[in-house]
């Protein structure tokens, strides 16, 4: 990176000698001396000033401005938000040499490691690096060396904690790529929902008091990765009130049956990283649980490895690969995953509609791998079809809101958890609302896709790895440095994005130097005034239909003018009764806690209940078979679909737990066998199996409802 940025220097020095009118002045005198100082130190850039006549750091200091975060030190307070919007948003902004038009703003979310020890800062005299949620009990000024017992002291017992990890907030505007990090308060992780709430609402309400909700723009969402206590906290705060009807969002939002309408204060709404998305979905059907969407079939990559090979272009091997990556959180190697499924299914379209070309079995997995080919293209094209218009990305993204909702309801957790469930349609929700907001604001600018999500956080701290060597973990000071760093040099690299190489586990392709799916390499018309979002929705809802219509899914689970017709149901929450899945709060319990709740599963021991086997030596056949009972209760359950539901999710986890059955049973069995004498060691059994005759052996599981 230096050498380039030396070259460059050299490259553009001569230009300027030729061409002075071209402007390539201001990053030889700014620019790549910053980053030189930011990635090499200060001893560079002065062996650099010497031999290259480079700015000198003194000179940096005076024409260029440093990005410095206020500490944490103690619990979060009002003015440490204060003083890290003004400094470094406004400051920064007002710096800029063109006049900045009003932008939506997103903030984000988000942690890394940190090196669990307590650091001084000279400057104020205090100790740093202890958790902000309980450092309000020890006073952090070392007035003596009694007082630096004192801490330690309140560590060993553990009424306070060294801060395991830092929580950063940073701010990004909407049409720009600038990250502007806000807060970084290093945390123990013992924080519940109420802590983060107050954080959460603590963030939103300083930018409203201070000038930058008139001088950059309004909050539009607050994204986050996908943590159980930022996703409980954000639910609570952010899906809290239904859109008022005379909001000027209103009335093409409520054009759109299904959609979740609930905000929170300000109309913000909750975010979910779309890349991080991609990585669960792929996850999930990597799992030896697998997927499933159509007739009970399981998609899974013992499934996939049998089908993908017939690409040409994928061997075994290549597939294996695919399959079972070196880095499963890489972004690329997702994607690069759910391509070759999509492309599969395009290429065996024409079996899929042909019932006699294959055996039964085959043309049910062709047809379930069509489905889920339907859903990874509604999900991922929107984000990375450099052709498509606007209106075209919202027709997907509808389409794969009818498609989780339909495949949801008639699977449940078996389709996927709760979690990604709630993940995937508060994205979807947050960038319709995001998309009308903009129209709101500025109807002839672009809006992109892109810009939802917390990525521009994550290559913040893909760029503080970089400088500390991709050390995981790092002090209090010196995460701080890093990121004030990480912020010079990634805002050097938006104002040259030819000079940046790119993050590989956060980029959409696998290739070097700038992403190529960007917003000004974006082909599509992406003017947010051109867009029909209810036309686009529908006709996302009609492609559903016609994509159904080839399952084996009842039809009622896909009667959306039905299901929508009341505001009970919607996408977040497909079962009515206001009951959001994966979140659980103190007014409403979570239909997910019920069913993990009701049903009352006594399990028989399985020395209760097995049968004593034996061998006969001369066929080495058992002659007995044990049988499993295995009693349900469901109690109160007067409402049939509700009955339904909780049997559906109960039968699922048995089946991801028969196999643990089996291997308890075979244990008791080996331990019969030895105290008879019959047998030494569970090997010397033939496999039954193998055997045509000893289908009945099979073990049965008997499930009785009362």
């Amino acid at each position: 990176m230096l050498c380039v940025l030396i070259s460059v220097h050299l490259n553009t020095t001569s230009s300027v000698q030729a061409f002075p009118s071209t402007g390539v002045t201001i990053f030889t005198l700014f620019s790549c001396p910053s980053l030189i100082f930011r990635l090499g130190g200060r001893q560079l850039l002065f062996a650099l000033n010497q031999k290259l006549s480079l700015p000198s750091l003194r000179t940096l200091r005076a024409k260029s401005t440093f990005t410095s975060l206020v500490p944490t030190i103690g619990p979060i307070r009002n003015d440490q938000f204060d003083q890290n919007i003004q400094t470094i948003v406004l400051d920064a902004r007002a710096a800029s040499p063109s006049k900045l038009p009003p932008r939506g703003v997103s903030f984000m979310i988000d942690e890394i490691a940190l090196e669990e020890m307590a650091v001084h800062f000279s400057k104020y005299n205090k100790v740093g690096g202890l958790c902000w949620k309980h450092s309000h009990v020890v006073d952090p000024v070392l007035r003596t060396y009694d007082s630096a017992v004192s801490i330690a002291q309140k560590i060993h017992e553990g009424k306070v904690h060294l801060g395991k990890e830092l929580t950063v907030i940073g701010v990004s505007c909407f049409g720009e790529d600038e990250i502007y990090p806000i807060l970084a308060a290093p945390t123990c992780k013992a924080e519940g929902a109420s802590d983060m709430e107050h954080i959460l609402v603590q963030t939103v309400e300083h930018w409203n008091m201070s000038s930058a909700a008139m001088s950059v723009g309004p909050v539009w969402s607050f994204a986050m990765d996908g943590d159980a206590t930022c996703r409980a906290a954000g639910h609570k705060i952010f899906i809290k009130t239904p859109l008022a009807q005379d909001s000027p969002l209103y009335g093409t939002l409520v054009n759109l049956p299904g959609l979740n309408l609930f905000t929170g204060a300000g109309e913000v709404t909750l975010d979910f990283d779309f890349k991080h998305v991609f990585k669960c979905i792929c996850t999930l059907v990597r799992s030896p649980t697998g997927i499933v969407l159509d007739n009970g079939h399981v998609i899974n990559s013992m499934m996939l490895a049998r089908y993908l090979v017939w690409l040409p272009a994928y061997n075994e091997a290549a597939v294996t690969k695919l399959l079972h990556p070196d880095d499963p959180q890489d972004v690329p190697r997702a994607i690069a995953l759910m391509l070759p499924i999509i492309k599969f299914s395009t290429a065996q379209r024409h079996i899929v509609n042909n019932s006699f070309s294959f055996d039964i079995d085959t043309c049910a997995d062709l047809t379930s791998i069509s489905l889920l080919s339907a859903l990874f293209e509604s999900i991922l094209l929107p984000f990375i079809k450099v052709s498509l218009s606007l209106s075209e990305q919202f027709q997907y993204l509808s389409c794969y809101a009818h498609l989780a909702f339909t495949f949801f309801c008639a699977h449940c957790c078996s389709f996927m958890s709760y979690q990604l469930y709630y993940d995937t349609q508060t994205l979807v929700k947050n960038a319709a609302f995001c998309l009308v907001k903009q129209q709101s604001l500025d109807p002839y600018a672009p809006f992109f896709l892109g810009d939802i999500g917390d990525d521009p956080l994550e290559i913040l701290f893909g760029r503080t790895h970089m400088i500390g060597g991709h050390n995981s973990a790092c002090l209090y000071a010196q995460a701080l440095d890093r990121l004030s760093t990480a912020k010079d040099i990634d805002g050097v690299f938006k104002r040259h994005p030819n000079l940046d190489l790119g993050h590989c586990r956060l980029k959409l392709t696998c290739h070097e130097g700038i992403d190529h799916i960007n917003r000004e390499l974006w082909k599509g018309d992406i003017i947010s005034g051109q867009c029909d979002l209810p036309l686009s929705w529908s006709r996302g809802r009609d492609d559903t239909l016609n994509i159904l219509m080839t399952s084996q899914l009842d039809h009622s689970h896909y009667v959306f003018a039905e299901h929508f017709s009341t505001i009970n149901i919607n996408m977040l929450h497909p079962f009515g009764q206001g009951k959001y899945f994966s979140v659980s709060t103190e007014e409403s319990l979570d239909p997910s806690v019920i069913l993990d709740i009701l049903p009352h599963v006594p399990v028989t021991s399985p020395s209760e209940c097995l049968e004593t086997l034996l061998t006969d030596k001369e066929d080495g056949v058992f002659e007995g078979c044990g049988e499993l009972h295995i009693e349900v209760s469901v109690p109160g359950r007067k409402n049939h679909e509700n009955c339904k539901h909780v049997l559906r999710d109960f039968l699922s986890r048995i089946v991801v737990h028969i196999d643990r059955i089996i291997d308890n049973c075979m244990e008791l069995l080996e331990t019969t066998i030895e105290s008879t004498g019959e047998a030494k060691t569970i090997k010397d059994i033939p496999d039954i199996t193998e055997s045509p005759e000893s289908k009945h052996m099979a073990p049965m599981c008997t499930i009785t409802l009362f």
